[in-house]
């Protein structure tokens, strides 16, 4: 063992003490260029800073898939045009536009809309969608079993229903055949009939609940109990298979006339055969469809049918269109329970390719309210677990014991009841929330209902806090709002300073003409008169007295135009190529107009060149310069009111987008 003096211990010690001391003053260096760079900032307006994330995210955007190349912005260039934007939300900021109840509705409305697709779980939104695709690629053979229940019935009715199926379950899971009881027991009416089979059937074809249970279930098992609107359900999977697809026939039916003799379905089948007959010789179907089918809705269009699969017709049809192989092909006369059939298939397809579909299906998940309920009940999991939500059991229960004592929960009101994130929800906040659901305890709404209704709270807190956070967890959402905020700023305040400026002060903007050098002109135009005359004498007379000397509307019409007869028409025209067809086809060698009287109707006047436009005529345009004015005037004096401080080494690393 090594002894050291207190000399060298001191020594040691020292020595110990600065290297410690250079490590953490290196730490501190580290953590605080670490912060810098995080903090960072492109360039400071007024007391505002903008970093140099935000910077690049929208040069990024905005100098992405540009059409032309000479668009393309170096970051140098784009931060004029950036300084230039900002100055104008920051101007409409103090002016105060972001506080009229205008733009805070507006922003609202944005928001809420911005907000959906981050208050859901996107997790469970994407498993749905391939979930349902599976689904419509599979279908699934299945007979159930039925005892009615209403969503609105009693407890005791509904424990009555859920204890008769599941006793019949149990004889089933013990043996008995689940067809034979559905028949016997299955207070679905068509059970007697069909003993519960229901067919094929895939996605979104039944209820979600009933639809799920059957795809969850394994092929040749019975499934757990499911409740729907119905009531309650057992399911036997029998089978699964690829969907065959959809496809489009047309056909031409026979009905069977009410409770039909053994007779007239045979005199029906030997006219179906004839038709039949007729068909696959080369007389054309449609005709055939119009002419002889008792189906008159399809009749109309040749017999045409929407598409379907084989789950949503009458199988006896279905089996037999899906039979025919090819387009065109024309099936034997089948039979259904409507009557004889002649089918011919029009076209066919599979199920089309997961990506072709998505947005079909994510549309048809979203205007199902079951699917739906689903969804926000997986989100309503992640956040419990998320911000660790937690109930103080103990107080529940002195709550339940005293729900419907007035004074003991107001003496209970500010006691915990539950918390999540830096959140808490007192018992008085809870029995106010009882309060607007007309809560009242009686005999057949047992105490479990106040866990039922607790839950409806939490889930509203939950998702009410959860939407005041979505800025801090979610930078996408942020900028985009951002975005959002600052662009309707931009606009309003733009309409006020610039738009409407140059639009509506007609004073300002005949002067802005005046005082302007101008720079716009017509192309060549043939100014003069389209003339239509009574006749070709008239024509003849009227062209003589035009090649003597120069006339004026006035005088022609004091020769040619009396008080019983109206022998000349005039029309005043200022033409460019393409604005008149009787001018184009006489001055520009333009088509003959259609109707046009070529020996009655003539023009007469010149062409002039490079004729400069009047601010009538270049409204729109000068109007427009006047506002690349005042918005120049606007932004110097907002770039001599804001100090701008650029924070060129930081801009110098930005990267170029090629």
């Amino acid at each position: 063992m090594k002894l050291y003096s207190s000399a060298s211990f001191y020594q040691t010690m020292k020595q110990a003490t600065t290297r410690l001391s250079g490590i953490f003053l290196f730490i501190l260096i580290t953590l605080n260029l670490t912060a810098q760079k995080k903090n960072e900032f492109i360039v400071k307006i007024g007391d505002q800073k903008v970093s140099k994330e935000e910077f690049v995210a929208n040069y990024q955007k905005n100098n992405t898939n540009i059409l032309d190349e000479k668009d393309r912005k170096t970051p140098a260039e784009y931060l004029e045009l950036y300084l230039n934007f900002k100055l104008k939300v920051l101007e409409a900021q103090k002016l105060g536009y972001d506080t009229v109840n205008s733009f805070i509705q507006e922003l609202k409305g944005y928001r809420q809309e911005l907000a959906k697709p981050y208050l859901t779980d996107v997790s469970f939104n994407e498993e749905m969608v391939q979930t349902a695709y599976y689904r419509t690629r599979h279908e699934r053979k299945a007979s159930h079993l039925l005892i009615l229940v209403t969503p609105e019935a009693s407890p005791t009715d509904t424990l009555i229903a859920w204890n008769k199926i599941n006793d019949l379950r149990k004889q089933i899971i013990a043996g008995t055949d689940f067809n034979e009881m559905a028949s016997k027991y299955s207070e679905d009416p068509s059970a007697a009939q069909n003993k519960g089979l229901l067919g094929y059937f895939s996605a979104f074809q039944m209820v979600f609940p009933f639809e799920d249970m059957t795809y969850r279930t394994p092929v040749g098992q019975v499934s757990g109990i499911v409740r729907t609107r119905f009531g309650y359900h057992l399911i036997k999977v029998h089978d699964e298979r690829i969907t065959p697809g959809e496809i489009k026939v047309a056909h031409i039916m026979k009905m069977f006339p009410q409770q039909a003799s053994d007779e007239t379905i045979a005199s029906l089948k030997l006219s179906a055969d004839s038709i039949w007959q007729k068909a696959t010789s080369g007389t054309d179907f449609a005709e055939l469809a119009k002419a002889y089918s008792d189906d008159k809705q399809s009749a109309v269009e040749g017999g045409v049918l929407n598409w379907f699969t084989p789950t949503n017709m009458v199988p006896e049809f279905a089996e037999a269109a899906f039979a025919l192989k090819n387009d065109g092909d024309i099936s034997p006369v089948i039979r259904t329970s409507f009557g004889w059939h002649i089918i011919k298939r029009l076209e066919f397809h599979t199920t089309p390719p997961f990506e072709k579909i998505r947005s079909e299906l994510e549309t048809k998940i979203k205007q199902n309210p079951a699917i739906s309920k689903y969804s926000d009940e997986a989100f309503d999991r992640k956040l419990r677990a998320e911000y660790q939500l937690k109930v103080d059991e103990t107080n529940l229960a002195e709550l339940n014991a005293s729900v419907s004592d007035t004074m003991k929960r107001k003496e209970n009101k500010d006691k915990l009841l539950v918390s999540f994130a830096n959140q808490t929800i007192t018992v008085g906040q809870f029995t106010d929330f009882l309060q607007k659901e007309n809560y009242s305890p009686v005999q057949d709404k047992p105490e479990a209902e106040v866990v039922v209704l607790l839950n409806k709270f939490i889930s509203q807190k939950l998702f009410e806090y959860e939407n005041t956070q979505l800025v801090k967890k979610h930078p996408d959402f942020a900028r985009v709002y951002q975005e959002y905020h600052d662009g309707i700023l931009l606009f309003n305040i733009s309409k006020d300073k610039i738009w409407d400026v140059a639009s509506t002060d007609s004073a300002r903007l005949q002067k802005y003409y005046e005082q302007t050098d101008k720079k716009y002109f017509w192309n060549d135009r043939f100014k003069g008169w389209v003339i239509e005359s009574a006749n070709i004498e008239i024509r003849s007379r009227l062209e003589r007295m035009l090649d003597e000397k120069e006339c004026s509307q006035q005088e022609l019409e004091d020769v040619f135009n009396t008080k019983t007869e109206n022998n000349v028409q005039f029309r005043t025209v200022a033409s460019e190529k393409g604005d008149d067809p009787i001018v184009d086809y006489y001055i520009w060698s333009g088509a003959k107009p259609t109707g046009f009287d070529e020996t009655t109707t003539f023009v007469h006047g010149k062409i002039v060149q490079h004729e400069q436009k009047e601010l009538k005529d270049a409204w729109g345009l000068y109007s427009s310069d006047l506002q690349e004015q005042i918005e120049k005037e606007w932004i110097d004096s907002l770039r001599k009111k804001y100090p701008i401080e650029i924070n060129k080494k930081a801009l110098k690393k930005i990267p170029a987008v090629e």
